[in-house]
């Protein structure tokens, strides 16, 4: 494992991460897929709570292959326009929130000189919608979503924003094991989220777990 005090950047995952999602996603994604139900005349369960938040965080074609049945995988892009409409309503309503200290984690963090950085496996709409309503854009040296451009993965992003800050040693915060996995593949040291929507076994191979945000002021 690299050195964490040679650590110039540091990368964060945001829903789970820095963002609460489960405070207005879960709401949104069901009445958009109730909605879509309804208006084909479809019968059929709509996804819990459980099953959302399971699903939270991986590329976002595949959140909704794993959400919905496959014989309607072909509402996804219909299912998709409602939930970025219902999830840009409920942020700019107020209905969202941070983890708790997370913006005085950030102002410590970018206080002490670090590069910082937010990625995400969402869409570029939510992705932009989420920085504008937290202004998250002000702590952030680079941002970028897989949605800012076809064939992008996480690991991708991860490695051409490394190269374009110039960094030398790079931390990579985050819940799931997409977040893992995207540091690992790119020699970074990296940190599980426990208090985020991944698993412990998930993030076992993280160099470091927290429980929440505000601990990374005493490994930084």
């Amino acid at each position: 494992m690299k050195n964490i005090k040679k650590v110039d950047t540091i990368i964060f995952d945001m829903d789970g991460t820095l963002l609460q999602s489960d405070t207005y996603c879960v709401d949104a994604i069901q009445k958009a897929i109730r909605d879509v139900y309804t208006k084909h005349k479809i019968n059929a369960k709509i996804p819990s709570p459980q099953t959302i938040l399971k699903e939270v965080g991986k590329p976002s074609r595949q959140f909704y292959l794993d959400i919905l049945p496959k014989k309607f995988s072909y509402l996804i892009d219909e299912i998709q326009i409602g939930i970025r409409k219902n999830e840009s309503e409920a942020l700019r309503n107020g209905k969202g929130k941070l983890f708790d200290e997370t913006i005085e984690t950030l102002q410590y963090l970018k206080s002490k000189g670090f590069n910082l950085v937010l990625v995400s496996n969402c869409s570029s709409f939510y992705f932009n919608t989420v920085l504008e309503v937290f202004h998250l854009d002000e702590y952030m040296d680079k941002t970028q979503c897989i949605g800012d451009k076809k064939g992008l993965t996480k690991s991708k992003i991860v490695a051409n924003l490394i190269t374009d800050l110039n960094s030398h040693c790079a931390v990579i915060v985050g819940d799931r094991f997409y977040d893992i996995e995207a540091g690992k593949e790119n020699g970074c040291i990296t940190i599980g989220c426990l208090y985020g929507y991944g698993n412990k076994s998930e993030l076992k191979e993280a160099d470091f777990l927290i429980d929440d945000i505000s601990q990374l002021k005493k490994i930084f």
